[in-house]
């Protein structure tokens, strides 16, 4: 009889692949059309896009995360922001290290924290261009249809901790709300139609 093979050992393989990156496009389109759509509104915007995209998106994340089943998913799917590598390298590993552990990844209490982790991580990396060069971050926004009343609200919550924090904490709420939402679809809907096992 052959010998299961822990979760932690496998390897992903190309549907695996698949299942991920067709997951993550959805959740990147998500992403592209909230932030135009709360651009106009800046304390939704910088307070609550992060949140927003954690809760939508986590009935996609744990769609992935109940087909593959393996660790280094996270890890992936902080991944997708070059822009930051480094930075998003430590966030993926620090939801990863959260995930460790058999079957982790259809366990709906750790999904939960793994998730909530890189939402959160993804609110505080929106600060980190700003804080190492906002001269060259300022000029960019401003090309992309920034105004100077969002810029000058996003310098005073990336110089205020506790403003941070806020951000920090409306975000881990929201998605947080987001995996038990994903988490009843996946029950309902989801198993029935045979998507997650």
């Amino acid at each position: 009889m052959e010998k299961s093979v822990p979760s932690a050992k496998k390897k992903f393989s190309i549907r695996d692949i698949m299942t991920i990156a067709a997951m993550m496009v959805i959740c990147f389109i998500i992403m592209m059309v909230m932030s135009s759509l709360t651009l106009p509104f800046p304390l939704v915007y910088l307070y609550g896009s992060a949140g927003i995209d954690g809760f939508i998106c986590a009935v996609f994340f744990l769609v992935a995360a109940n087909r593959v089943n393996k660790h280094g998913l996270l890890f992936a799917w902080a991944g997708i922001y070059m822009f930051l590598f480094p930075y998003f390298l430590a966030v993926g590993l620090i939801a990863e290290l959260s995930m460790l552990g058999k079957d982790t990844y259809r366990n709906p209490l750790r999904t939960r924290i793994g998730w909530t982790i890189n939402c959160v991580g993804n609110f505080v990396g929106c600060a980190v261009p700003l804080w190492w060069a906002w001269d060259s971050y300022t000029a960019m926004a401003l090309e992309s249809g920034f105004t100077s009343e969002t810029l000058e609200m996003q310098m005073a919550m990336v110089t205020s901790p506790a403003l941070m924090l806020l951000g920090a904490a409306i975000t881990a709420v929201l998605t947080f709300l987001g995996t038990l939402f994903g988490q009843r679809l996946l029950r309902k809907h989801f198993q029935k139609a045979g998507i997650v096992g």
